[in-house]
């Protein structure tokens, strides 16, 4: 057996000190001396300067951070919330702002380090708005949309005057998210919640649509960065009426969501350099809070931990860092929606690179669609030769996979090949079946269980890339079981018909019954091999189940659920990285999910 040396090239350290994961993270900042939400102000992480806001009244009050803790600093002369905040620490300007509530104001002032004078006013009048954040300046600033119902007007400043200049494509309102410069900004989110996920891209002249953010956030978010490096946090949706603790990233071309605040809250003031350094500040939660937050990654002195590290901690505990680990705190999130919504489809490949195969609608019942995922979005390509549903497939990516079996009806023991631009019939199955379980890739495949045309049948088939060969059946014979795993010699079965819960690892030569399922299934999705596997979805018996389930290698543990319940899910992938697409949620599906495992620090057992 090879050592771990001789696998990785080096020895497990001994470490006094734990590595740090390289994420970024919000730890808690010195509070604001007042309460308050909606509040504006521009500045650092570790220079900023707060005004006005919302207490049980309008506000003028001002305070300064200093990278730990705030101190009060001369009043605003107009009280206000809402408004946009442009500059740094010691040069700043507040725009605009409720004065009185339900007004909007047109009031601009000027903070010089020390006190704030009233300057030139803008020219539509505007509350609870983004600014450009901290990156815009006393000379060069810039702000767009404002009001409860959304406005498309932009102005900018050029250090004396405001001079309005191209509008918004879509109006905003509400708290809008502004990020960037005079020259070069975004809008994100804000009323109306017919578009609270819209965000918008300033190039000096005109604002283009870019990608949205992937939570809806219709009022008060903070906001901070540049167009190629910037953060969006907190914010209010309704319905249902929440606030938001979401935290996303902004690399210039998508939006990530990265670690939650601590508090979930609106009216959240923001500011900071871009995605690597933040802060939030005030806002509601429950109450009015002086909460701060400040985001941040470790500093360059840190060791940094990086995938499949493993040591000896403090010299007596063996650690390692992998995905596997961040498996029982994976979250599914919403994918980008087939172009033809289905059930009973089969599918192969990865979270990022995968197909979705035939299946069932309302009319006609068997279609021949397929379906690439390029981790983002579902294409249409060409279609299998026959259409049917109740596959089965096999593959290593969207480019090279393997659809056989299935009805359209009566059932069939038809196989084809896909080579990434056409499908081609190849050796048939020995036995035609559907709602059979199956694993591996184009040249090497597993094909277990399922329905032929007599009824359930427990017959293995394995395919070499030529032809099929029958091997030594399951235990129970079943249909509308899952399963997975790399190749014809190592496969996991799980679920079936009438809510069954049984579970089955094959070694290449048998079939080895192992422990149970915690819920009974049938017509769930699967990823993953016989160490570490997941099953989700499906139905227990008849109900509609969202629960998600790991397999470790010896048991089954629940795990967070699918965002929406579904049966005849399709799945694909890991169990670090599954895919689950289309079903039935009570009507045909083109709803994806994306399942991602973290890489975590964890203990290594060793027995």
């Amino acid at each position: 057996m090879a050592t771990y040396k001789e696998i990785k090239g080096v020895t497990a350290q001994t470490r006094d000190e734990d590595p740090v994961v390289n994420v970024g993270s919000w730890a808690a900042g010195g509070s604001l001396n007042t309460a308050r939400r909606v509040l504006f102000g521009a500045g650092i992480q570790t220079a900023a300067i707060v005004a006005g806001g919302y207490i049980s009244a309008n506000s003028a009050l001002s305070e300064q951070y200093d990278g730990s803790s705030w101190t009060e600093v001369n009043d605003l002369n107009s009280a206000r919330f809402g408004g946009g905040g442009i500059g740094t620490y010691t040069a700043a300007l507040v725009v605009g702002g409720a004065n009185p509530v339900p007004s909007l104001g047109n009031k601009v002032e000027q903070w010089d380090g020390t006190n704030w004078t009233e300057t030139t006013e803008i020219n539509t009048a505007r509350a609870q708005f983004g600014g450009v954040s901290s990156n815009g300046t006393t000379t060069a600033g810039l702000v767009a949309g404002g009001s409860t119902a959304g406005q498309q007007d932009t102005e900018v400043w050029n250090g004396s005057a405001w001079t309005e200049v191209n509008n918004l494509n879509t109006a905003k309102g509400q708290g809008s998210s502004g990020l960037g410069t005079s020259t070069a900004a975004l809008a994100a989110s804000g009323l109306p919640y017919a578009s609270p996920q819209a965000c918008e891209q300033w190039d000096g002249t005109n604002w283009t649509e870019v990608a949205e953010l992937n939570t809806p956030r219709g009022e008060d978010a903070g906001g901070n960065g540049t167009t190629t490096s910037g953060l969006v946090y907190g914010g209010y949706f309704n319905p249902p009426a929440s606030n938001k603790a979401n935290t996303e990233s902004w690399n210039g071309s998508s939006w990530t969501e990265v670690a939650d605040l601590s508090v979930a809250r609106y009216g959240v003031h923001g500011c900071g350099s871009g995605s690597t350094s933040a802060l939030a500040t005030g806002g509601y939660s429950t109450a009015n809070t002086g909460a701060t937050e400040e985001w941040s990654f470790p500093p360059p002195t840190s060791a940094i931990l990086t995938e499949g590290d493993i040591f000896l901690s403090g010299g007596t505990t063996l650690k390692g860092f992998g995905t596997a680990a961040g498996i029982p705190a994976g979250t599914w999130a919403a994918g980008g929606s087939l172009n033809t919504a289905r059930r009973l489809t089969s599918g192969s490949g990865t979270q990022t690179s995968s197909n979705c195969i035939s299946g069932f609608t309302p009319s006609p019942n068997t279609v021949s669609n397929v379906e690439n995922y390029n981790g983002t979005s579902w294409t249409e390509v060409s279609e299998v030769n026959t259409a049917r549903y109740g596959t089965s497939a096999a593959g290593a990516d969207n480019t090279s996979s393997l659809v056989f079996g299935g009805s359209s009806p009566p059932t069939v023991a038809l196989t084809e090949s896909w080579d990434g631009s056409s499908w081609t019939e190849v050796g048939d199955l020995n036995e035609g079946r559907y709602y059979s379980a199956s694993s591996g890739v184009q040249g090497n495949a597993l094909l277990f269980s399922g329905s032929d045309d007599s009824g359930v049948t427990a017959n293995t088939e394995t395919w070499n890339g030529t032809s099929w060969t029958e091997v030594n059946n399951v235990n129970t014979a079943r249909v509308g079981g899952n399963g997975g795993g790399p190749n014809s010699s190592s496969a996991i079965f799980f679920g079936g018909e009438s809510g069954n819960a049984k579970n089955e690892i094959w070694d290449g030569t048998s079939w080895t019954e192992v422990a149970d399922l915690n819920e009974g299934r049938e017509y769930s999705g699967g990823s993953g091999n016989t160490t570490l596997a997941l099953c989700f979805g499906g139905s227990d018996p008849g109900a509609k189940v969202a629960s998600t389930e790991l397999w470790n290698g010896s048991s089954w543990t629940e795990i967070n659920d699918l965002g929406t319940a579904r049966t005849n899910v399709q799945g694909s992938s890991q169990a670090v990285s599954a895919l689950a697409a289309a079903g039935n949620t009570g009507s045909v599906s083109a709803l994806t999910e994306e399942f991602t495992a973290d890489a975590t620090l964890s203990t290594v057992t060793v027995s």
